[in-house]
């Protein structure tokens, strides 16, 4: 990558490199725009952003990734239908600008090594490690919340993707060995001891190669159906958001809205409080509860947020039939990936017959990934 960063922009001298890692979220899934719980872990798959400014008075981009090449300068800052990839770029630039004012022009190399679409959060990775490279290579003095937000706002307000707050902020607070819970109406969080390896287990997730798009139609309708079913609830609640509900509201909500507004009201209100019993239960080590929870998660998202697939149905089936400790969904669905909790001792074989039954199901075989928990964004 020196080697390239110099062929492109002419000089490898004085570039600064920061990284930011892609995320899986154990449990609480599609509340964090409800003002919900979530508890996300990093990941050591990350997004690297390589950084050095120029006198050249515009913007110089080039993704390893996609092979590919722009430049623009402060007049250009509008959403690219050509070149989708530079918008998460932009958008945070753009967003650096609404607080800090125009930022010097640099020279970037971006590369990713987070599988996109597969539900791991590449886009937050890129956007964080943008984020803070931008404010630590030009002494800004962003705070890290800060750079959660602006992040998320990027994806919202510039790339048109409407994603809660989780994954921006697991990229930039993740810690190595915990999972992060973090109350997305707040924006407390806590770091909760996660040490798969005392447990000799292994995280392993698979990805169905079914692609997703977060801006995608699926995802916004859930939003939407939700922000819907909130509306009709403030009738008769004083409530701000569905976090809020308490249980005679939610057997209010049960009542009184129609399907599927209810059901999806209904995966929320038990999602937040299975994420709360998870934490409650790695903090006492009674590890054996957790894979009830994340199974209740996954047939939720199925049968009442209705954002599974056929693909992800049947790896949560056949990874507990083949002896996972833990499985579910994770990500916004629709495609994307499972994750699973895998004993060590059986952690190859697992692989191999999760292959050899999905490629005979589907005609393809699902991408498998070993990983281990990391640390939040930082400079390399």
């Amino acid at each position: 990558m020196r080697s390239n960063f110099e062929k492109i922009f002419g000089s490898k001298e004085g570039f600064r490199v920061f990284r930011a890692p892609g995320r899986v979220n154990l449990i609480g899934e599609h509340t964090d725009y409800h003002y919900g719980f979530v508890l996300p872990i990093s990941i050591n798959k990350f997004f690297y952003f390589y950084l050095k400014r120029n006198t050249e008075n515009k913007f110089r981009v080039f993704s390893e990734n996609f092979n590919d090449y722009f430049e623009f300068d402060y007049s250009d800052l509008i959403f690219n239908k050509e070149k989708p990839w530079v918008n998460y770029l932009m958008g945070v630039i753009n967003e650096i600008r609404k607080i800090k004012g125009e930022i010097p022009y640099f020279d970037a190399y971006l590369y990713g090594e987070i599988p996109m679409g597969a539900g791991l959060s590449s886009s937050a990775a890129y956007e964080v490690s943008v984020a803070y490279g931008i404010s630590e290579y030009f002494n800004l003095n962003i705070e890290k919340k800060e750079i959660a937000k602006l992040s998320q706002r990027a994806e919202n307000n510039f790339v048109g993707a409407p994603c809660g707050i989780m994954d921006q902020f697991i990229a930039t607070f993740g810690r190595e060995n915990t999972a992060l819970l973090i109350d997305t109406l707040t924006l407390d969080y806590e770091h909760i001891p996660f040490d798969i390896k005392s447990k000799e287990l292994r995280l392993a997730v698979v990805d169905t190669k079914v692609k997703h798009s977060i801006a995608g139609e699926g995802y916004s309708t859930r939003r939407r159906e939700g922000e819907e079913a909130l509306k009709m609830l403030q009738k008769h609640l004083n409530i701000n958001s569905l976090r809020e509900l308490d249980e005679k509201a939610f057997e209010l909500s049960q009542e009184i809205l129609p399907s599927p507004l209810k059901e999806r009201v209904a995966h929320v209100y038990n999602e937040n409080k299975r994420v709360l019993n998870f934490v409650n239960d790695l903090k006492n080590n009674k590890w054996e509860n957790l894979p009830k929870y994340m199974l209740d998660s996954h047939l939720s998202l199925k049968n009442l947020y209705e954002v599974t697939c056929e693909e992800l149905d049947f790896l949560v089936e056949k990874a507990l039939e083949y002896g996972a400790f833990a499985s579910r969904m994770t990500g916004g669905g629709f495609g994307g990936s499972t994750i699973n909790l895998v004993p060590e001792t059986i952690i190859e074989e697992w692989i191999g017959k999760i292959t050899t039954s999905y490629e005979k199901k589907f005609g393809f075989k699902p991408d498998i990934l070993i990983l281990e928990t990391s640390n939040g964004v930082r400079e390399v």
